[in-house]
Protein backbone atom coordinates (compact mmCIF):
# COMPACT_ATOMS: atom_id res chain seq x y z
CA UNK A 1 0.00 0.00 0.00
CA UNK A 2 2.65 2.55 1.05
CA UNK A 3 4.86 1.66 -1.95
CA UNK A 4 1.98 2.39 -4.34
CA UNK A 5 1.27 5.75 -2.73
CA UNK A 6 4.94 6.77 -2.80
CA UNK A 7 5.08 5.80 -6.51
CA UNK A 8 2.00 7.92 -7.28
CA UNK A 9 3.51 10.95 -5.56
CA UNK A 10 6.79 10.46 -7.40
CA UNK A 11 4.92 10.44 -10.72
CA UNK A 12 3.26 13.73 -9.78
CA UNK A 13 6.63 15.18 -8.87
CA UNK A 14 8.04 14.40 -12.30
CA UNK A 15 4.97 15.51 -14.22
CA UNK A 16 4.12 18.75 -12.38
CA UNK A 17 7.03 20.41 -10.53
CA UNK A 18 4.92 23.31 -9.23
CA UNK A 19 3.77 24.15 -5.70
CA UNK A 20 0.64 23.82 -3.58
CA UNK A 21 -1.03 26.74 -1.72
CA UNK A 22 2.02 28.97 -1.56
CA UNK A 23 2.80 31.58 1.10
CA UNK A 24 -0.18 30.90 3.37
CA UNK A 25 -0.99 29.17 6.66
CA UNK A 26 -3.32 26.19 6.99
CA UNK A 27 -5.00 23.91 9.54
CA UNK A 28 -6.42 20.44 9.05
CA UNK A 29 -8.08 17.37 10.52
CA UNK A 30 -7.06 13.85 9.51
CA UNK A 31 -8.33 10.41 10.43
CA UNK A 32 -8.23 6.83 9.25
CA UNK A 33 -7.14 3.27 9.89
CA UNK A 34 -4.15 2.17 11.99
CA UNK A 35 -2.29 -1.12 11.49
CA UNK A 36 0.16 -1.66 14.39
CA UNK A 37 3.08 -4.06 14.21
CA UNK A 38 3.21 -7.00 16.63
CA UNK A 39 4.64 -6.52 20.15
CA UNK A 40 6.74 -9.07 22.05
CA UNK A 41 6.25 -9.68 25.79
CA UNK A 42 8.73 -11.11 28.31
CA UNK A 43 7.89 -12.44 31.78
CA UNK A 44 9.47 -13.74 34.97
CA UNK A 45 8.00 -15.32 38.10
CA UNK A 46 9.09 -14.61 41.68
CA UNK A 47 7.77 -17.39 43.95
CA UNK A 48 7.35 -16.38 47.58
CA UNK A 49 8.58 -19.74 48.87
CA UNK A 50 12.39 -19.88 48.55
CA UNK A 51 12.19 -23.64 48.05
CA UNK A 52 10.45 -23.14 44.67
CA UNK A 53 12.88 -21.97 41.98
CA UNK A 54 11.93 -18.72 40.27
CA UNK A 55 11.27 -18.54 36.51
CA UNK A 56 13.93 -16.38 34.85
CA UNK A 57 12.83 -13.59 32.48
CA UNK A 58 12.14 -14.90 28.98
CA UNK A 59 9.99 -14.28 25.87
CA UNK A 60 6.52 -15.67 26.60
CA UNK A 61 4.08 -14.01 24.16
CA UNK A 62 3.54 -11.97 21.01
CA UNK A 63 0.68 -9.48 21.00
CA UNK A 64 -1.19 -9.07 17.70
CA UNK A 65 -3.56 -6.15 17.24
CA UNK A 66 -6.83 -5.53 15.50
CA UNK A 67 -7.00 -2.68 13.00
CA UNK A 68 -7.28 0.51 15.04
CA UNK A 69 -7.76 4.18 14.33
CA UNK A 70 -5.43 7.15 13.92
CA UNK A 71 -6.50 10.82 14.13
CA UNK A 72 -4.54 14.06 14.22
CA UNK A 73 -4.75 17.84 14.09
CA UNK A 74 -2.23 19.69 11.94
CA UNK A 75 -1.31 23.32 11.42
CA UNK A 76 1.47 24.81 9.36
CA UNK A 77 2.74 27.25 6.77
CA UNK A 78 3.36 26.72 3.07
CA UNK A 79 6.55 28.44 1.90
CA UNK A 80 6.16 27.33 -1.72
CA UNK A 81 7.50 23.89 -2.54
CA UNK A 82 8.25 23.32 1.17
CA UNK A 83 5.77 23.12 4.07
CA UNK A 84 6.52 23.11 7.80
CA UNK A 85 3.76 21.88 10.11
CA UNK A 86 3.05 20.83 13.70
CA UNK A 87 0.94 17.73 14.41
CA UNK A 88 -0.89 16.42 17.47
CA UNK A 89 -1.92 12.77 17.00
CA UNK A 90 -3.72 9.96 18.80
CA UNK A 91 -3.62 6.26 17.90
CA UNK A 92 -5.42 3.31 19.49
CA UNK A 93 -5.67 -0.41 18.73
CA UNK A 94 -7.17 -3.35 20.65
CA UNK A 95 -5.40 -6.67 21.18
CA UNK A 96 -6.41 -9.21 18.58
CA UNK A 97 -4.71 -12.20 20.17
CA UNK A 98 -2.32 -12.88 23.03
CA UNK A 99 -1.09 -16.45 23.17
CA UNK A 100 1.05 -17.24 26.23
CA UNK A 101 3.80 -19.76 25.58
CA UNK A 102 2.67 -23.23 26.72
CA UNK A 103 6.00 -24.05 28.39
CA UNK A 104 5.74 -20.90 30.54
CA UNK A 105 2.21 -21.85 31.65
CA UNK A 106 3.43 -25.38 32.49
CA UNK A 107 6.34 -24.07 34.60
CA UNK A 108 4.05 -21.61 36.37
CA UNK A 109 1.51 -24.32 37.20
CA UNK A 110 4.23 -26.67 38.42
CA UNK A 111 5.67 -24.12 40.84
CA UNK A 112 2.34 -22.77 42.09
CA UNK A 113 0.15 -25.86 42.01
CA UNK A 114 -2.41 -23.80 40.07
CA UNK A 115 -4.26 -24.41 36.84
CA UNK A 116 -3.45 -21.31 34.79
CA UNK A 117 -4.33 -21.28 31.08
CA UNK A 118 -3.10 -17.81 30.12
CA UNK A 119 -6.54 -16.26 29.89
CA UNK A 120 -6.03 -14.74 33.32
CA UNK A 121 -3.46 -12.29 31.89
CA UNK A 122 -5.40 -9.48 30.21
CA UNK A 123 -2.33 -7.22 29.80
CA UNK A 124 -4.62 -4.18 29.51
CA UNK A 125 -6.29 -5.25 26.26
CA UNK A 126 -5.20 -2.32 24.05
CA UNK A 127 -2.39 0.08 23.15
CA UNK A 128 -2.78 3.84 22.75
CA UNK A 129 -0.34 6.53 21.60
CA UNK A 130 -0.27 10.31 22.02
CA UNK A 131 2.30 12.07 19.84
CA UNK A 132 3.49 15.59 19.09
CA UNK A 133 5.44 15.87 15.83
CA UNK A 134 7.06 18.51 13.62
CA UNK A 135 6.90 17.64 9.91
CA UNK A 136 8.77 18.92 6.87
CA UNK A 137 7.03 18.28 3.54
CA UNK A 138 8.01 18.75 -0.10
CA UNK A 139 5.05 19.71 -2.32
CA UNK A 140 4.39 18.99 -5.97
CA UNK A 141 1.36 19.81 -8.05
CA UNK A 142 -1.08 22.58 -8.88
CA UNK A 143 -2.63 25.24 -6.64
CA UNK A 144 -6.06 24.68 -8.13
CA UNK A 145 -5.89 20.98 -8.96
CA UNK A 146 -4.21 17.75 -7.91
CA UNK A 147 -0.95 17.82 -5.95
CA UNK A 148 1.24 15.46 -3.98
CA UNK A 149 3.78 15.57 -1.18
CA UNK A 150 6.46 13.54 0.58
CA UNK A 151 8.16 14.25 3.88
CA UNK A 152 9.21 13.19 7.34
CA UNK A 153 8.63 14.21 10.93
CA UNK A 154 10.23 13.93 14.34
CA UNK A 155 8.81 14.41 17.81
CA UNK A 156 7.84 12.80 21.09
CA UNK A 157 5.34 10.01 21.81
CA UNK A 158 3.72 8.61 24.95
CA UNK A 159 2.60 4.99 24.59
CA UNK A 160 0.31 3.11 26.98
CA UNK A 161 0.45 -0.68 26.86
CA UNK A 162 0.50 -3.69 29.23
CA UNK A 163 -1.08 -1.53 31.94
CA UNK A 164 1.90 0.84 31.89
CA UNK A 165 3.04 3.87 29.90
CA UNK A 166 6.36 5.16 28.67
CA UNK A 167 7.63 7.99 26.46
CA UNK A 168 10.25 8.05 23.73
CA UNK A 169 11.39 10.03 20.72
CA UNK A 170 9.61 9.10 17.51
CA UNK A 171 9.85 9.67 13.77
CA UNK A 172 7.52 9.20 10.82
CA UNK A 173 7.60 9.04 7.02
CA UNK A 174 4.76 10.65 5.08
CA UNK A 175 3.40 10.69 1.52
CA UNK A 176 0.09 11.74 0.08
CA UNK A 177 -2.04 13.51 -2.48
CA UNK A 178 -4.21 16.63 -2.12
CA UNK A 179 -6.89 18.20 -4.31
CA UNK A 180 -8.34 21.69 -4.11
CA UNK A 181 -12.17 21.66 -3.97
CA UNK A 182 -12.62 25.41 -3.41
CA UNK A 183 -10.55 28.56 -3.03
CA UNK A 184 -9.61 27.59 0.56
CA UNK A 185 -10.47 23.88 1.04
CA UNK A 186 -8.35 20.85 0.11
CA UNK A 187 -9.14 17.17 0.58
CA UNK A 188 -6.45 14.51 0.59
CA UNK A 189 -5.22 11.02 1.27
CA UNK A 190 -2.07 10.42 3.36
CA UNK A 191 0.09 7.40 4.22
CA UNK A 192 2.10 7.41 7.47
CA UNK A 193 4.76 5.06 8.81
CA UNK A 194 5.29 5.79 12.51
CA UNK A 195 7.95 4.39 14.86
CA UNK A 196 9.09 5.19 18.38
CA UNK A 197 12.39 4.60 20.09
CA UNK A 198 12.75 1.93 22.77
CA UNK A 199 9.88 1.64 25.28
CA UNK A 200 9.78 -0.22 28.57
CA UNK A 201 6.41 -1.48 29.86
CA UNK A 202 5.82 -3.39 33.08
CA UNK A 203 2.80 -5.11 34.59
CA UNK A 204 2.41 -7.70 37.34
CA UNK A 205 0.00 -10.40 38.42
CA UNK A 206 -0.04 -11.82 41.96
CA UNK A 207 -1.32 -15.34 42.60
CA UNK A 208 -1.78 -17.66 45.60
CA UNK A 209 -0.55 -21.24 45.91
CA UNK A 210 -2.92 -23.68 44.23
CA UNK A 211 -4.52 -26.85 45.51
CA UNK A 212 -3.26 -29.11 42.75
CA UNK A 213 0.38 -29.14 43.71
CA UNK A 214 2.22 -32.38 42.88
CA UNK A 215 5.56 -31.16 44.21
CA UNK A 216 6.66 -31.31 47.85
CA UNK A 217 6.31 -27.53 47.98
CA UNK A 218 4.07 -25.18 46.00
CA UNK A 219 4.09 -21.43 46.34
CA UNK A 220 2.26 -18.25 45.56
CA UNK A 221 4.12 -15.42 43.92
CA UNK A 222 4.13 -12.64 41.34
CA UNK A 223 4.37 -12.75 37.57
CA UNK A 224 6.19 -9.70 36.18
CA UNK A 225 5.50 -8.86 32.55
CA UNK A 226 7.70 -6.46 30.62
CA UNK A 227 8.16 -5.38 27.05
CA UNK A 228 11.29 -3.62 25.81
CA UNK A 229 10.21 -2.77 22.28
CA UNK A 230 9.41 0.12 20.03
CA UNK A 231 5.91 0.84 18.77
CA UNK A 232 5.52 1.01 14.98
CA UNK A 233 2.49 1.24 12.72
CA UNK A 234 1.14 1.96 9.25
CA UNK A 235 -1.78 4.39 8.76
CA UNK A 236 -3.94 5.49 5.85
CA UNK A 237 -5.67 8.82 6.54
CA UNK A 238 -8.24 11.04 4.87
CA UNK A 239 -7.50 14.78 5.19
CA UNK A 240 -9.58 17.95 5.26
CA UNK A 241 -7.43 21.10 5.00
CA UNK A 242 -8.40 24.77 5.32
CA UNK A 243 -5.99 27.27 3.73
CA UNK A 244 -5.95 30.83 5.06
CA UNK A 245 -4.42 32.31 1.91
CA UNK A 246 -6.72 34.13 -0.51
CA UNK A 247 -6.84 33.10 -4.16
CA UNK A 248 -4.45 34.91 -6.46
CA UNK A 249 -5.69 38.33 -7.55
CA UNK A 250 -6.96 38.64 -11.11
CA UNK A 251 -4.45 40.26 -13.48
CA UNK A 252 -5.10 43.96 -14.28
CA UNK A 253 -7.06 44.65 -17.47
CA UNK A 254 -4.98 45.34 -20.56
CA UNK A 255 -4.38 49.01 -21.42
CA UNK A 256 -6.76 50.52 -24.00
CA UNK A 257 -5.52 50.34 -27.58
CA UNK A 258 -3.66 53.36 -28.89
CA UNK A 259 -5.88 55.12 -31.44
CA UNK A 260 -4.29 56.20 -34.73
CA UNK A 261 -4.36 59.99 -35.31
CA UNK A 262 -7.06 61.14 -37.73
CA UNK A 263 -5.89 61.74 -41.30
CA UNK A 264 -4.84 65.29 -42.22
CA UNK A 265 -7.58 67.26 -44.06
CA UNK A 266 -7.25 67.80 -47.81
CA UNK A 267 -5.84 71.19 -48.83
CA UNK A 268 -5.36 73.33 -51.95
CA UNK A 269 -2.85 75.99 -52.96
CA UNK A 270 -4.31 79.25 -54.17
CA UNK A 271 -2.78 81.35 -57.01
CA UNK A 272 -1.36 83.71 -54.44
CA UNK A 273 0.57 80.82 -52.86
CA UNK A 274 -1.60 80.42 -49.77
CA UNK A 275 -2.69 76.91 -48.66
CA UNK A 276 -6.31 76.50 -47.64
CA UNK A 277 -8.75 73.61 -47.06
CA UNK A 278 -9.95 71.94 -50.18
CA UNK A 279 -13.53 72.89 -49.25
CA UNK A 280 -12.71 76.61 -49.02
CA UNK A 281 -12.55 79.14 -51.92
CA UNK A 282 -9.41 81.02 -52.80
CA UNK A 283 -9.57 84.80 -52.51
CA UNK A 284 -10.19 86.76 -55.77
CA UNK A 285 -7.00 88.17 -57.29
CA UNK A 286 -6.50 91.94 -56.89
CA UNK A 287 -7.51 94.10 -59.89
CA UNK A 288 -4.69 95.08 -62.29
CA UNK A 289 -3.17 98.59 -61.84
CA UNK A 290 -4.51 101.42 -64.16
CA UNK A 291 -2.44 102.21 -67.32
CA UNK A 292 0.11 104.97 -67.10
CA UNK A 293 -0.93 108.35 -68.77
CA UNK A 294 0.56 109.23 -72.27
CA UNK A 295 2.67 112.45 -72.44
CA UNK A 296 1.90 114.81 -75.43
CA UNK A 297 4.55 117.03 -77.31
CA UNK A 298 4.36 120.69 -78.34
CA UNK A 299 2.03 121.58 -81.27
CA UNK A 300 0.78 118.25 -81.80
CA UNK A 301 3.99 116.52 -81.47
Amino acid sequence: MHKLLFASVAALAIATPATARSNSGYVGLEGGVLIPRNTHVDASVDFTDPLVPDIIDRRIATVKYKTGYDVDLIGGYDFGMFRLEAELGYKRATNKSLHIDDSFIADLNTGSGGAFTGGEFDLNGHTSVWSGMVNGLLDFGDDNGLGGFVGAGIGRANVKSLGDSDSAWAYQLLAGVRMAVSDNIDVGLKYRYFRTGGLNFNDSFTFPAGNGCVNPVCSGGTVDFDSNNHFSSHSLLASLIFNFGSPAAAPPPPPPPIMAPPPAPATQTCPDGSVILATDTCAAPPPPPPPAPVERGERGQ
